[in-house]
């Protein structure tokens, strides 16, 4: 694997983790409409799915009954926390990449990281990396030479072995 691949995982998993309990308190800011500092089962629920968690009904609903200590069925946000940042550790790797895949191309209009993305994303986390390895980042894994990685080049290209 190239020093290139192993820089750019690296980068994404640490910048991935460090952006997560931003990326959590933000889903939870815009869900807590009535500025309370708590979400409800609608609330929570859809606070959840924004960070790419698959969950259920009774998933929600069980959690909030195991952590309303006000008595108003809601969930703090330490509380909320906590829950999430568990649930997303133990989540199948293949779903994270395609969460990060999200992330990468938010602002594309073409739902594939361009140049453009990884210059964006480059910054966001403070990876360093030059304008000529991005590009060939892409020259690298642009399987279908489109001048764009689309999630099955994102995944194969994050799951390469090292061998």
């Amino acid at each position: 694997m190239s020093h290139l691949i192993k820089t750019i995982k690296y980068k994404d998993n640490v910048g991935l983790w460090k952006n997560k309990k931003y990326l959590i308190k933000e889903a939870f800011t815009s869900m807590d409409t009535d500025s309370d500092g708590y979400l409800d089962y609608q609330e929570a629920k859809t606070a959840m799915k924004a960070l790419g968690l698959a969950i259920n009904k009774s998933f929600v609903l069980s959690v909030i009954r195991m952590y309303d200590k006000r008595g108003d069925s809601k969930i703090s946000f330490d509380d909320f926390y906590y829950v999430v940042f568990e649930k997303l550790k133990t989540q199948d790797p293949i779903d994270h990449l395609k969460y990060a895949f999200k992330i990468f191309t938010a602002e594309s209009p073409i739902k594939k990281i361009r140049l453009e993305d990884l210059q964006r994303i480059n910054i966001k986390i403070d990876s360093n990396l030059t304008l000529d390895e991005m590009q060939l980042m892409i020259k690298e894994f642009d399987k279908n030479e489109d001048d764009s990685i689309d999630e099955a080049e994102f995944i194969e290209m994050m799951t390469e072995s090292e061998n």
